[in-house]
């Protein structure tokens, strides 16, 4: 089978995912945006091994700009077409996309139609949620037209696709809401890649480098946009600067990270460390440099957004902490998995409290990172996971959509 995967934001377990499909004898091509640089990537060396996947960052002539209100749609319109192309290239018999933009998504989908390819709607976030969201911090005026236009171009794109697979229950449940149900809507979870993000010793050559090593450090890794509310993690620098027997470090990407940034004066310089994203090949040991992980999400977040930093988290074996609405699927995941604390994100307190806890029990935290790395182990099998999706496109073929 042909198959174009375009995972938009390049998130390492969308490779994951080609590269075993490839392995099964399926030619896989694997898009992403490449010029969208407030998410972490995977490793394009996926595709050194495996000669039926080729991996392709596509690039737009415009700026990006992620934030821009009216720019933004222009830029999603054009990596719409820059997947078109490939698509009418490479000519697929099916077409998985998540992460995609709704503009981009619709001009993705016609150009699938054209080619006679099936399309399956990989549902990574409930994108009309998101933009009410956002445009009512930043243009209340415009989030209500907003919010009911890509609400409809949402619910009509999810009608048209020929399978859905959500990342989580609860989406599936929305789209129940909207009337869109059936054998053709699927949940499978997130997960990441258990073989390649590993545990490793505290004192790594990434953390002697950064000069850390010898520290107890919290870590905070991946993107952060407004949405997991930076201003906590500013509120836990302070409180730990007053201490001084610990520091947090911050490896991230968005307007979060910049945010921080630029709030960075507040607080003494050996209390918080900014960093831009690493390379993937490093993530194992920034992560392993943490003797806590931290996660973030706004309390209004979590019914549209999945944080998957939590699942590489699990992955590096280390205790952690998520800020986050306790209905969300990275907060249930934590738990379920015994693997750190959950806490309101409603304001700094419950985040620094339970950050101090961890701080002062070894044994909790200990106990914490190997049913991370346990649940990891368990859950995150790749070949169990592309069985579903396959399962997922033949149920397609079967029933001639």
């Amino acid at each position: 089978m042909r198959i174009l995967v375009n995972e938009f934001c390049g998130h390492p377990f969308g490779i994951d995912l080609s590269r075993e499909l490839a392995r099964r004898g399926h030619t896989v091509l694997h898009t992403y945006f490449a010029d969208n640089m407030s998410t972490p990537k995977g490793s394009d060396a996926a595709a050194d091994t495996v000669p039926a996947l080729t991996i392709k960052g596509l690039h737009i002539q415009r700026k990006f700009e992620k934030h821009g209100l009216f720019s933004r749609r222009a830029a999603d319109m054009e990596y719409g077409e820059a997947v078109a192309t490939e698509v009418r290239g490479f000519r697929p018999e099916v077409v998985l996309s998540g992460d995609m933009p709704l503009d981009g998504q619709q001009i993705l989908l016609k150009a699938a139609r054209a080619v006679q390819a099936r399309f399956v709607f990989w549902l990574q976030d409930v994108y009309s949620t998101a933009v009410r969201f956002v445009l009512c911090r930043r243009a209340p005026l415009l989030a209500g037209l907003a919010g009911w236009y890509y609400e409809r171009a949402e619910k009509a794109l999810l009608r048209k696709s020929d399978a859905i697979v959500c990342i989580a229950p609860a989406f599936a449940g929305q789209l129940a809401q909207w009337g869109i149900a059936g054998p053709h809507v699927s949940v499978i979870p997130n997960w990441a890649p258990v073989e390649e993000i590993v545990p490793t010793p505290k004192n790594n050559s990434w953390a002697c480098e950064m000069g850390v090593a010898e520290r107890f450090c919290f870590v905070y890794s991946g993107t952060l946009g407004m949405k997991h509310r930076p201003e906590l993690l500013l509120a836990l620098a302070k409180r730990l600067a007053t201490r001084g027997d610990a520091q947090l470090i911050v490896v991230a990407g968005g307007a979060g990270a910049e945010w921080l940034a630029a709030h960075r004066h507040e607080v003494r310089e050996d209390a918080l460390l900014l960093l831009p994203f690493q390379t993937y090949e490093q993530v194992p040991q920034v992560l392993g440099a943490a003797d806590v992980l931290i996660a973030l999400l706004d309390e209004e977040a979590g019914n549209f957004a999945v944080p998957s930093k939590t699942l590489a988290y699990l992955c590096a074996g280390r205790a952690m902490v998520i800020a986050a609405p306790a209905e969300n699927e990275a907060a249930r995941v934590v738990e379920q998995a015994q693997a750190g604390f959950v806490v309101s994100s409603s304001t700094a307190e419950p985040l620094i409290e339970a950050t101090l806890r961890l701080l002062e029990d070894k044994a909790l935290r200990e106990r914490f990172a190997r049913n991370a790395r346990r649940y990891a182990q368990e859950h995150f099998a790749i070949g169990v996971i592309a069985d579903r999706f396959l399962h997922v496109m033949g149920e397609q073929a079967k029933s001639g959509n």
